[in-house]
């Protein structure tokens, strides 16, 4: 089989295996791989051109994406393996765990405190939030730790503030104090919280059913 690359645009590469092309990688990558265009390759170092080759790409693109955003390992993870296959997505995200670039420990403590800070959200919201971006769970209690006591937390009345700003209004009813209610769950907090904290706003018989 012949290996053929043509220049595309800015530094990219398409690379053809017999006429067919077979995929792009940028223009340092392929003249620090050892081929030329025209030399023969086998199907055994075509494919781990080709795996070499997508690990360089998913590397790429995850530099890319690191431009806009922080992410997680797993969140990584999950972006480029579609494209570039679970053996690249890895081997990418090792590669920048190890340069420091995604570290796990960082952007949970960054994410965290910004769901606090500005999102208003209570521990449980944030704990299932970053479940979800993939942290392991000694991180999240790390960082849950550090945030709810560093900070010593009042969530009573952090609860109080967050109705009188946003729902103060739509305290006038039973079935709108439920949907308040809701909210405040919803946001993360704990049901005796919630409770406490809405007494600050009424004195009849409504939380009976809580």
């Amino acid at each position: 089989m012949k290996l053929t690359a043509k220049q595309g645009k800015k530094d990219k590469i398409h690379i053809s295996v017999d006429g067919e092309y077979l995929l792009t990688v940028d223009s340092n990558y392929w003249f620090s791989c050892g081929y030329i265009s025209g030399d023969e390759i086998d199907s055994e170092e075509l494919t781990a051109f080709k795996e070499a080759a997508a690990s360089r790409c998913a590397f790429n693109s995850a530099m890319f994406s690191l431009d806009r955003r922080d992410y997680s390992a797993a969140e990584m993870r999950r972006k480029l393996s579609p494209k570039y296959g679970e053996k690249a997505a890895d081997e990418a995200v090792e590669k920048l765990c190890e340069l420091n670039l995604i570290n796990d420990e960082r952007y949970a403590e960054n994410f965290a405190n910004s769901l606090y800070a500005y999102k208003k959200y209570g521990k449980n919201r944030i704990k299932s939030e970053l479940y979800r971006k993939g942290i392991d769970s000694d991180i999240i209690k790390n960082v849950l730790d550090e945030i709810f006591e560093s900070e010593d937390a009042d969530n009573v009345q952090r609860i109080v503030e967050i109705i009188r700003k946003k729902y103060y209004n739509k305290m006038d009813s039973r079935e709108s104090r439920q949907k308040v209610f809701a909210a405040m769950v919803r946001l993360g907090y704990a049901f005796s919280d919630i409770r406490d904290a809405m007494d600050c706003f009424s004195d009849d018989e409504y939380y009976e059913d809580f």
